[in-house]
């Protein structure tokens, strides 16, 4: 999917296809704890240009959370 934010800059959003056995398969593993994500780093979402900047900078050495709300689970 192709954004345009102004005349002569565009950003490429990949989506990726995720079936419904690749999220059974992925429950399983949480639930055998044995998976484990590396989370790098977390921005809200009013910082996602510093977001976008961290990604492409090529420093990013594990999955990037960007909050979009302020929840907290409990």
């Amino acid at each position: 999917m192709l954004s345009k934010f102004s005349s002569d800059k565009k950003l490429l959003f990949l989506l990726p296809s995720i079936s419904k056995s690749d999220v059974e398969f992925l429950k399983q593993l949480v639930i055998k704890k044995e998976y484990s994500p590396v989370i790098d780093i977390t921005y809200v979402l009013e910082e996602i240009i510093e977001a976008y900047t961290y990604i492409e900078s090529g420093q990013k050495t594990g999955n990037v959370i960007l909050k979009i709300a302020n929840y907290s689970y409990k």
